[in-house]
């Protein structure tokens, strides 16, 4: 017998995933991709699991990964038709599955593998507590995974360490005062509070915990009066999400995957346990604490057309608790709340990826932001919620960047960085502008046409930012002249630019030590939760970072308030 690679290809997400099956006679040796566009947080994740089930069980007939069962499946479906197709068939090891229950009695359950769920769940066993994390996909993160990994530091002695004495200028009142002025004041100030007078502790502790590293932002974003931005040196939340998580089961704590909570039990009104169901296992978990991290319900609202905004989210993002936790009657806010970027492609109807820090990048260097009709609408230097109402007022909801060869290499650059790859780029290109999301490249009448920008209007805008970047005076928006910088060169790159949507803003109430309230604004005996799912402590607009810290500082409440219940039980 010899070896061979087989190539597949399977449809994902965002395209076609390519892959090799290297065979040994009737054995499975290896399955490697060769291409692949989807999210590399999650796919890396989701492939390596299927690879190890595929290796183990010697075929492709086995279970596709919970969260992200489309793409899985078809890569399954693709890998049995190429087997087929060559004539390979290999000596399977799959054994039967049976479903078993798994009973466990601990101190802290927690619902949610993100960063507010793995830093609470970090936080109560650094107190000496037995925890579990439940987590309803096959991988870990929930949405944290999609997002930088920036958090701000202030407070803490990670901002002395990489700040120096400039880390003197910030402190809890003043970002609170930050976040009150982007958000416009529609923040909650108790939790506001909470989390500038938390972020520094937590950012503190889970550094020590799970040994990270951070360096300072790449980019300090001008929604913040003064640098405290930083962030993983991978600039990726998935070397948190991954590193906590090794730290959490190194220390003894335990994470169960593909366990979707399904039902809590009450007595007396307090929840004491629950039941969590996955493919092979019922899981029936007895608590002191619980611990609410499940993320937010944007997926729901995008399924269920609510919202015509593109979303960039995680699908599994569905709002469960709604439904497990209806008998409780908790307290609400805001629901109807999203935190909208100005920054996205639409790479599919409805879908976005963030460009977030491309399109920052690219405006210090000098890139100009023009509507369809080929005429500047904002200062480029801006916080992003003026490039936000800048789209938002637009008729098609439409905007594009403007730059030239210089900054189209940067801009590339951190795409890749940050979730698009190398092919996803040249397939946007390949679409010549027939259709979203419109990336255009040549000179300035090619682009306006292909881009269907008004070509005159945007000669004259280009023109006129010539002079005023030479003069370092614009008499249209004020852009401050540090960022002014003449275009250069005949090429220019035109980049499409829609709102888009990940987090969900509103939630349910709580109290300051993170407990929930029911409709009566009564503490929930036993019932606490952190992240996204909480609503009001960036108001109705965070500042970049602010999720993430929200996240970090919460998670660190919460975990805190369920070990001490733990103590009064």
């Amino acid at each position: 017998m010899t070896k061979q690679t087989i190539q597949a290809k399977a449809q994902g997400r965002n395209g076609e995933i390519n892959f090799d099956i290297d065979v040994d006679g009737d054995k499975l040796t290896d399955v490697k991709v060769t291409k692949s566009s989807e999210t590399p947080a999650i796919f890396n994740q989701v492939f390596d699991k299927l690879r190890t089930s595929i290796l183990d069980a010697q075929s492709f007939d086995v279970d596709a990964v919970s969260g992200a069962t489309i793409m899985t499946s078809a890569l399954l479906d693709s890998g049995k038709k190429a087997l087929a197709n060559s004539d390979v068939k290999t000596s399977q090891h799959k054994t039967e599955v049976k479903h078993q229950n798994l009973n466990l009695d601990v101190d802290v359950a927690v619902i949610g593998s993100g960063a507010a769920g793995l830093i609470a769940a970090c936080r109560a066993l650094s107190m000496g507590k037995k925890v579990v994390v439940l987590e309803k996909n096959g991988y870990l993160g929930g949405a944290t995974i999609l997002n930088g990994s920036n958090v701000v530091a202030t407070g803490s002695n990670l901002a002395k360490t990489l700040f120096g004495s400039a880390a003197l200028n910030d402190s809890p009142e003043r970002l609170f005062n930050d976040i009150t002025r982007e958000c416009r004041g529609t923040n909650y100030p108790m939790l506001s509070h909470l989390l500038t007078k938390n972020i520094g502790k937590a950012a503190d502790f889970i550094k020590d915990f799970a040994d990270l590293t951070y360096q300072k932002a790449e980019t300090q974003t001008i929604e913040h009066s003064v640098d405290r931005q930083v962030e993983m040196p991978s600039e990726s939340s998935y070397e948190l999400i991954t590193k906590v998580a090794k730290a959490f089961e190194a220390k003894g704590g335990k994470i169960l995957l593909d366990a979707r909570v399904e039902e809590i039990k009450t007595e007396n009104g307090a929840p004491v346990n629950l039941v969590a169901e996955g493919k092979h296992q019922t899981t029936t978990v007895k608590f002191k604490s619980l611990v609410l991290a499940a993320g937010g319900w944007g997926a729901k609202d995008f399924k269920e057309k609510k919202t015509d905004i593109p979303y960039y989210g995680p699908m599994t993002s569905t709002g469960d608790y709604f439904f497990f936790n209806k008998d409780l009657n908790l307290a609400s806010r805001n629901l109807d709340w999203y935190k909208v970027y100005p920054h996205g492609l639409e790479v599919e109807p409805g879908i976005a990826k963030l460009t977030t820090y491309s399109t920052k990048e690219a405006s210090d260097m000098g890139a100009i932001f023009v509507n369809k009709a080929g005429k500047r609408v904002v200062n480029e230097s801006a916080p992003y919620t003026h490039f936000r109402d800048a789209i938002a007022n637009q008729k098609d909801k439409v905007c594009y960047i403007v730059m030239d060869e210089r900054i189209w290499q940067r801009f590339y650059e951190l795409m890749l960085k940050y979730g698009f790859t190398a092919d996803e780029v040249a397939g946007f290109f390949a679409l010549d502008g027939k259709k979203s999301p419109v990336l255009v490249k040549g000179d300035l009448k090619t682009v306006a046409e292909k881009a269907g920008i008004d070509y005159d209007n945007l000669a004259k805008t280009v023109s006129h930012y010539q002079e005023i970047a030479k003069s370092g005076n614009d008499d249209e928006f004020g852009r401050d002249a540090k960022f002014m910088h003449p275009l250069e060169g005949d090429t220019y790159y035109v980049i499409e630019q829609k709102l888009r949507f990940c987090t969900t803003l509103g939630g349910y109430e709580v109290n300051d030590q993170m407990q929930l309230l029911n409709a009566d604004f009564k503490p929930v005996d036993n019932y606490f939760a952190a992240g996204e799912i909480i609503g009001g402590a960036n108001g109705h607009d965070s500042m970049p970072s602010m999720m993430n810290s929200w996240s970090y500082a919460s998670g660190f409440v919460a975990g805190t308030s369920a070990a001490d219940n733990c103590n009064n039980r």
